[in-house]
């Protein structure tokens, strides 16, 4: 007994100190935060996140053709190049046809104090009058840099709504998965809008996240994977709910699964010096369909 108890003791210790070695062996990849979020829990996030709305409201984009490209991008990990960034952003201030919004599915950075630097190379889109709508990834959440990336992006929990000239609408849902769970608060929100809305005539409900729900390898380890029980429940709520489209990113391969019916999109990763880098547009009008653009 005596041996055993000292035997934990020494792998306790090995293990404080292996982590203490993790810890500072750089700024690129946090190693406690793959397995632990710092500061905010994913429910204080998410009040955050209502707080912001309370003040700001939904956007409802208008005017918008029957049909429409909406461009999508995720996981860029901007560290010290953004030229995957720029050509993206060129792609789509390029396309005459694409609707005014396009979206993020998070993982905007690699390192820490990069916010800046990726907010810099995507200013072209608002001073085209277009807009970006983001959703936190894990990797935004590293080095306890959810702080700054709500003050930069704000909200990562809300919807807005698409309304086309023959009067289609489309509803757009960002939830925030970057600890790889919705929270308890979250989730509620989440069951609720889908009651409150499923009945209004939208064409398509389209939700949009980081962490994808079909873990089909194991590329990701440890960081941020919702447990089988949440999978579980969303894939439940999503069908109840009439859900077209489930748009997802993190694992930086793209995956394309139906399931009862909703369509679960894992996209590519457009982080530079990936070796199959693309970015997503898609096609939306009666079905959604979609293009995979390759940027390297």
């Amino acid at each position: 007994m005596r041996f055993l108890r000292s035997l934990r003791s020494v792998e306790m210790t090995a293990y404080v100190i292996l982590l203490l070695m993790l810890v500072s062996c750089g700024k690129n990849i946090d190693y406690l935060g793959i397995f632990y979020t710092g500061n905010e829990s994913p429910d204080e996030r998410f009040a955050q996140s209502m707080s912001y709305n309370a003040e700001h409201g939904y956007d409802k984009i208008t005017g918008v053709p029957d049909d429409y490209e909406v461009y999508v991008m995720s996981d860029i990990h901007v560290d010290f190049s953004t030229d995957n960034l720029d050509s993206f952003v060129s792609d789509y201030l390029a396309d005459t046809v694409a609707a005014p919004f396009a979206l993020c599915l998070g993982d905007l950075i690699n390192a820490t104090d990069h916010f800046d630097y990726f907010a810099e190379h995507v200013q072209p889109v608002t001073d085209a009058g277009r807009k970006v709508y983001y959703t936190v990834g894990n990797h935004d959440l590293y080095f306890d840099q959810w702080p700054e990336y709500f003050k930069r992006f704000g909200s990562s929990t809300y919807w807005f709504e698409v309304q086309t000239v023959s009067g289609n609408k489309d509803l757009y849902i960002a939830i925030e998965s970057g600890s790889g769970t919705l929270g308890v608060d979250q989730r509620d929100w989440l069951e609720g809008l889908l009651s409150e809305k499923h009945n209004q005539g939208y064409r398509h409900i389209v939700v949009f996240t980081h962490t994808h729900l079909f873990k089909k390898d194991t590329s990701q380890g440890h960081t941020s994977n919702f447990n089988l029980e949440e999978t579980y429940d969303l894939l439940d709520l999503f069908d109840r709910y009439d859900v077209s489209l489930v748009l997802q990113g993190h694992s930086h391969s793209r995956d394309l699964t139906t399931f009862k019916d909703v369509v679960y999109l894992r996209v590519d990763a457009l982080e530079d010096h990936y070796p199959d880098a693309y970015y997503t547009i898609l096609n939306v009008g009666r079905y959604i369909n979609f293009e995979f653009i390759k940027v390297n």
